[in-house]
């Protein structure tokens, strides 16, 4: 993407700036694109981009022309913005990005975020190619993200742990308030968030006078044998099954119906019971409970905080009872270590520690001074090429888990 790259590259992958002017400021000298598309927004910890392909399939498979917007990214930045499951090329991407490039240098005081570029250049294509819908997963919280600029049709809002304390606040309360800074007035909320963060989502919602949707209270999803059923507020659908792996999706399946029921109920968007079921089959969200080997087993998950690590867990123990697995795992410095690797340790045999490849790893000598508290059998393998190759050779069920960019790392390895 040359010129584009370098100045997005410039702007600091990992470089957090809070606030919602710069991105307003920006927005409204490309012409306030962000308005004139109808879009759905997508806060929580974990289950959001899961949420948004379902969503977005399911949209597809009616005959929708649907904008995805995600991140991180696993391989290729344009993994990000997708329309219809089609990736936007490196060069239309980089052409807008020297647009946005030129837009901030005469309107900003300051260099935008990576992220706000990322999300403008979003906006400014889904308008310009004319989507039908904009489907946006928050990067981070929901009250500064530069997402939670559009007035959504409604708001979605996953579970809430623990995660980005130094930004978001030390305490799951806190945290659920910026998350909670997706709803707006008089606009639907959905959520599978429990305790706590519910009443906080519950007050929030209240406060807004806004129609508040809860899992197991409004909707549900029932797990049976290879399938699973859903009850809400329009559709009683039997026998769905969906391309998505892992038993902890049913619940981000479970939301993001409940996101069509209100689609079709308050905007009577035409959405038939056969595109659900297409959609759900066919929705593709690569490195989340990813089998890349059947014989020996080898799954690749994106858990990277310890909500995750036990929801992956599970699905791992619903799956596979009674199989204890070789973990190559790797982490950032920010994340949970210790809860993380306790979580995994009731089904690891062995664990091999690896970095991460950003300046953002986990140390893996600390790493195993945690883990020896949990876990028998440790090696580090600093080189997560060696690691993965060690892996491969080995005959045992295998795991690689703890960040995103691990995983994206390995995927390049066999792309």
């Amino acid at each position: 993407m040359n010129k584009g790259t370098d100045f997005l590259n410039s702007l600091g992958l990992h470089k957090v700036k809070p606030g919602l002017e710069r991105i307003r400021t920006l927005l409204k000298a490309l012409g306030t694109p962000q308005e004139k598309v109808p879009g759905i927004i997508i806060a929580g910890t974990n289950g959001k981009g899961s949420v948004a392909a379902a969503v977005s399939s399911i949209l597809s498979a009616e005959g929708y022309r649907v904008g995805l917007y995600t991140s991180p990214h696993l391989i290729n930045i344009t993994e990000r913005i997708k329309i219809n499951d089609t990736q936007i090329s490196e060069t239309e991407l980089s052409d807008i990005i020297l647009e946005i490039k030129t837009a901030a240098e005469k309107v900003l005081s300051e260099k935008p975020s990576y992220f706000e570029v990322m999300t403008a250049a979003a906006f400014v294509y889904f308008a310009r190619k004319k989507v039908d819908f904009n489907i946006l997963e928050v990067g981070m919280g929901g009250r500064w993200d530069a997402t939670n600029v559009i007035t959504p049709l409604l708001s979605i809002i996953t579970n809430i742990t623990l995660e980005h304390t130094e930004y978001l606040g030390e305490t799951i309360k806190e945290i659920a308030s910026e998350k909670a800074c997706v709803i707006k007035p008089s606009t639907p909320v959905i959520t599978a968030a429990e305790r706590q963060s519910l009443r906080v989502i519950e007050d929030v919602a209240e406060y807004m006078k806004s129609d508040l949707l809860v899992l197991d209270r409004d909707f549900s999803v029932i797990k049976d044998d290879n399938n699973f059923s859903y009850e809400g507020i329009l559709y009683n659908l039997k026998v769905l099954s969906t391309n998505l792996n892992g038993s902890y999706q049913i619940i981000n399946i479970g939301l993001a119906i409940a996101a069509i029921e209100i689609l079709k109920k308050n905007h009577d968007i035409e959405i038939q019971e056969q595109s659900i079921r297409k959609g759900l089959s066919s929705v593709k969200w690569e490195g989340r409970f990813e089998i890349v080997r059947e014989e020996p087993l080898l799954i690749l998950d994106s858990a990277h905080n310890p909500g995750a690590a036990i929801v992956l867990v599970d699905a791992l123990k619903n799956s596979y009872p009674n199989t204890k697995f070789t973990f190559l795992l790797g982490m950032l410095k920010d994340k949970g270590h210790e809860e993380f690797i306790n979580a995994i340790s009731t089904v690891a045999e062995k664990l091999i520690l690896t970095t991460v490849p950003s300046e953002r790893t986990a140390d893996t000598e600390n790493l195993s001074r945690i883990a020896e508290q949990y876990i028998d059998n440790i090696e580090i393998i600093d080189d997560y090429r060696a690691a993965f190759s060690t892996l491969l050779a080995s005959s045992k069920p295998s795991c690689v888990t703890g960040s995103i960019y691990l995983l994206g790392a390995i995927k390049n390895l066999n792309s």
